[in-house]
């Protein structure tokens, strides 16, 4: 009986122990961390280079690759849902952003609207055209018209809806971190970039 035990045990025990390195090897590769992908930047036109495409895996981080340098735009799919109450047709998106200093994003607008908020850092915001509602520490909305570039610091937001042109930049010399939350039309990406005139601010 005794040895009947100790064999189940060294049975149970091998068990757990290869289903822990399994797990292990699933969850991480060395230099990365579970859910990190390969490199993006916002404002482009396809899912691999833009702000999480709609049905990406909440938690989910793009930025760089092992051994590479830091991607200027690092961004993580918090949360996401298709299909909300009250919001059929359209994908909702808890998203958080890191902008490395020196950075900056392409021209671009979102199919339906984001409400973005500085957490950290400072943001040099340029409208291109169309009109953006800023709050400033949480006090009331104040509209800016493009063409301008303003400047969003910590504790500031930002209301941008779809077919307003604009871009940011990271002028600063610390990580800029922004949160977002968007209500984007179901199948397309969340950022889209557009041409502008070179002589954009």
């Amino acid at each position: 009986m005794r040895r009947a035990l100790l064999s189940v045990a060294a049975v149970l025990l091998t068990f757990v122990a290869a289903s822990a390195c399994s797990a292990t090897t699933a969850s991480t590769t060395p230099g990365t961390t579970a859910g990190t992908t390969a490199g993006t930047t916002i404002g482009s036109t396809n899912g691999s280079t833009n702000a999480a495409a709609p049905g990406s895996t909440p938690g989910s981080t793009a930025g760089s690759t092992p051994g590479t340098a830091p991607a200027p735009v690092v961004k993580q799919v918090l949360n996401q849902q298709a299909d909300p109450p009250g919001a059929p047709g359209r994908t909702l998106t808890l998203m958080r952003y890191v902008i490395a200093p020196g950075a900056k994003l392409s021209p671009h607008v979102h199919p339906g609207i984001q409400l973005a908020y500085i957490e950290s850092g400072t943001l040099t915001y340029t409208i291109v055209s169309g009109t953006a509602n800023v709050r400033r520490g949480g006090a009331d909305p104040t509209p800016v018209t493009g063409p301008a570039t303003i400047t969003l610091n910590s504790g500031d937001a930002v209301n941008e809806t779809g077919d307003m042109v604009h871009f940011g930049a990271n002028e600063g010399t610390v990580p800029l971190v922004i949160l977002a939350s968007l209500l984007t039309e179901d199948g397309k990406d969340l950022a889209v970039t557009v041409s502008v005139p070179a002589t954009t601010p």
